[in-house]
C-alpha cells in the first residue's frame, strides 16, 4: 500500500507516496550543472521516472520519518538505486572520532561508465524573497526567517564538504575500499521559491527561475474578502513537495481560516494550496 494517511481539519486525506517522490524529483536545482555557484558544482538527479512497482522497502524506511529533509534523503537514495548511471556506495555516513560526532556525509556515488566517485550533499529548501535585504542573494530566506540561502551555502563550504578531507573520514572510506584521492564533490540543491505577489512574473538574477512556484502574503491580505469564495488546503510540511493538482480534498475559506490563524499565532508560516477557476495557486501566509 503506497498511500500515507493524515488528518487535516476533520477529514482523512490520502497522499500517495508516488506523488511525494515525483514532487521531489520534479523540483529544480537552484543552480544548474552548467553553473558554478560560489565555487560549488551542481548535481542533478537523473530525470527519468523510476520504477514504482515495489515501494515496500522505501515505505518501511520512512514510515516513522516525518521530517521533510530526512524523507527526501530516502527519495534521493531510491532514485539512485534505480539509476542505470550511478551506483550507491555510501548513504548518510556519520563520522565519529573519540566519541565525538564530526559530521555526516550524505552520499557517495560511483558513475558506472567512468568509475568516478562523487560525494553529493543533498539540500531541499523552501525560500521566500524578502526585498528588504540589500544584497540580492541575501533576500532568499526561510518562510519563518530561521534560515537562508547564504547561510546554507556557508555551512556547505565551511563544514559539510570539508568533512570529506578530514583524516578520520579518509580512514573510514579507505577501510570501505572507497578511494579518496580523486573523489569530486557536488551539491544537489533543490528549491521551491516564493516571491511577493506583486513580483510574480519578474526575473530574479543568479538563481534558476524555474524554482519559483508561487508567492507569499500576510494574514491581513489573506483575511480580505477576495479569498472568501475560493477553496483551500494546507499540507503538512512533509508533503510540501507534492504537486497540489494531486490533492482531492478542499476546504472553504471559513474552514481553513482558523487553521491559518493558529499557525500565525505560533509564528509559523503555512503553505496553502488554493483552487481557482483558472487552476491551483500555492502561497505562504507569513506571520512577519
Amino acid at each position: 500500500m503506497n498511500k500515507l494517511y493524515f488528518c487535516a481539519i476533520t477529514n482523512l486525506i490520502f497522499i500517495d507516496l508516488k506523488d511525494e517522490i515525483n514532487g521531489f524529483l520534479a523540483a529544480p536545482t537552484i543552480w544548474d550543472s552548467n553553473t558554478i555557484f560560489f565555487g560549488l558544482h551542481a548535481f542533478e538527479l537523473p530525470k527519468k521516472s523510476v520504477n514504482f512497482n515495489d515501494l515496500s522497502r522505501l515505505e518501511n524506511q520512512i514510515k516513522d520519518i516525518y521530517v521533510l529533509g530526512k524523507r527526501v534523503e530516502r527519495f534521493f537514495e531510491f532514485q539512485i538505486l534505480n539509476s542505470k548511471i550511478f551506483d550507491l556506495r555510501i548513504s548518510n555516513l556519520q563520522i565519529f572520532e573519540d566519541k565525538k560526532t564530526l559530521g555526516e556525509l550524505d552520499f557517495i556515488l560511483k558513475e558506472k561508465d567512468t568509475n568516478q566517485s562523487i560525494h553529493v550533499e543533498l539540500v531541499y529548501k523552501f525560500y521566500v524573497y524578502d526585498p528588504s535585504y540589500k544584497n540580492e542573494l541575501s533576500r532568499w530566506i526561510g518562510p519563518n526567517r530561521r534560515d537562508s540561502l547564504l547561510e546554507k551555502i556557508d555551512k556547505l563550504k565551511s563544514k559539510q564538504l570539508p568533512l570529506l578531507y578530514k583524516k578520520r573520514t579518509q580512514d573510514i572510506l579507505n577501510g570501505k575500499y572507497i578511494p579518496t584521492k580523486n573523489i569530486i564533490q557536488k551539491v544537489c540543491y533543490k528549491a521551491s521559491l516564493f516571491v511577493p505577489k506583486n513580483l510574480l512574473g519578474s526575473t530574479f538574477p543568479k538563481i534558476n527561475n524555474d524554482c519559483i512556484k508561487g508567492y507569499y502574503i500576510t494574514l491581513k491580505e489573506f483575511a480580505s474578502n477576495k479569498y472568501e469564495t475560493k477553496y483551500f488546503y494546507s499540507p503538512q510540511k512533509q508533503f510540501w513537495p507534492v504537486d497540489p493538482i494531486k490533492n482531492e480534498a478542499w476546504f472553504s475559506y471559513q474552514e481553513i481560516l482558523p487553521q491559518i490563524k493558529k499557525f500565525i499565532k505560533n509564528k509559523k508560516a503555512p503553505l496553502v494550496w488554493m483552487k481557482t477557476d483558472k487552476g491551483i495557486e500555492q502561497f505562504f501566509v507569513v506571520w512577519w
